[in-house]
């Protein structure tokens, strides 16, 4: 079996003085907004040679062989070269995740090996001599896969909305012992409809805090084999954002989880500036015949806040309330993790898997967490 790994070591670029090539650039600016850890490949672009280039992508491929097959036929044509190592699943040896060629009169490929893409941006060079090169690559053309679950989490940036993907653990979440019988047949309908290719809906969980609302939603993700994002709460405006329009439409068929939801599902005759319209037209409008994406929210409230819009048949793939665990089952599950309490009212999954935990809680009047009546 042919091995995928490469080697750079005989790889001699060319010496490319870029402070002779750069006139109007900072080359400060040639990282990416990430850190300054990763290389911008347009702005990289621009670096070496200070015009605008032409740009070209291509999604799920492999590019470990991909990258291999690159450097044995264009080896001669390789002018400089970068790349970056990270370390994935805490690894004891670096691998590959960004690596940029400069070859022909202008063109660089960038392998993404952490998304799946291979770019390609040019100026000078022939499109014939692109396509070339970009059929060779298409040849490692598969489905996606990943290594671990992950999200893809959606920041601000002074570039407007952009995506960072994350690792999240596989919880060991045994359904039965941790949720209510009735849930069940709500997992069902929810797993069935979330994995099919081509659909669209909402999924509404509520509940009280603690009740295992985020742990059912990441146990949800490590079941899929979908590209999932996830709006943090301090984003929750932003659906209105025509940025992150763009990034729901280079995502189709995607899972976009939105926890604290609050402000996105009230009623807009409660407030009249509620962004449900939006939410609605991601969910069941026309935009989202185009977008194939299925969205899940949680939050805190009742549902009798949540707009009626959302609620319709047709629009809402199963909603469910969290509530304690009830007594029976919450006293098995306090036995099973080797506690000695005994329950004589339903409890919530953090009060039985933190017993021994202090409670701070204690003495202090909590703030409201949602809608207020």
């Amino acid at each position: 079996m042919k091995s995928n790994n490469f080697n750079l070591q005989h790889l001699v670029p060319s010496v490319v003085e870029l402070d002779k090539t750069t006139t109007k650039m900072n080359l400060g600016a040639v990282f990416a907004d990430r850190n300054n850890s990763y290389l911008n490949e347009f702005n990289l672009f621009v670096a070496h040679f200070n015009s605008i280039p032409n740009f070209i992508h291509e999604t799920n491929i492999d590019c470990k062989k991909a990258n291999k097959w690159f450097i044995e036929n264009y080896k001669a044509e390789i002018k400089d070269f970068y790349f970056d190592k990270v370390y994935y699943n805490n690894n004891k040896k670096a691998e590959y995740d960004d690596l940029f060629y400069i070859v022909y009169d202008d063109l660089l490929v960038d392998f993404d090996t952490n998304q799946s893409v291979v770019r390609f941006l040019f100026r000078k060079t022939e499109i014939s001599t692109v396509e070339t090169v970009i059929s060779g690559i298409k040849k490692f053309k598969g489905r996606k896969t990943r290594r671990n679950p992950e999200i893809s989490l959606l920041v601000n940036t002074r570039f407007g909305i952009e995506t960072k993907s994350l690792k999240i653990t596989k919880p060991k979440l045994n359904m039965e012992d941790n949720y209510n019988d009735d849930f069940k047949e709500i997992h069902q309908i929810i797993l069935q409809r979330l994995s099919k290719k081509n659909d669209k809906g909402l999924v509404l969980l509520h509940g009280k805090p603690g009740t295992g609302k985020t742990s059912y939603i990441r146990h949800l993700i490590s079941c899929l084999k979908k590209d999932v994002m996830f709006l943090p709460p301090n984003m929750a405006g932003s659906i209105t954002n025509p940025d992150l329009i763009s990034i729901l439409i280079d995502n189709p068929n995607s899972i976009f989880v939105i926890e604290d939801a609050e402000n996105i599902v009230i009623d807009r005759d409660q407030d009249g500036n509620s962004p449900v319209t939006s939410l609605l037209n991601i969910s069941d409008g026309l935009l989202s015949d185009c977008l194939n994406i299925r969205i899940i929210c949680s939050f805190n409230t009742d549902i009798s806040k949540v707009d009626s819009a959302l609620l319709r048949k047709g629009r809402l793939i199963a909603k469910y309330e969290f509530k304690e665990l009830e007594v029976s089952k919450a006293q098995m599950l306090s036995n099973k993790l080797g506690f000695t309490s005994k329950f004589h009212t339903p409890m919530t999954l953090t009060a039985i898997y933190n017993q021994n935990e202090k409670d701070f809680e204690q003495g202090r009047k909590r703030a409201q967490i949602g809608f207020r009546a």
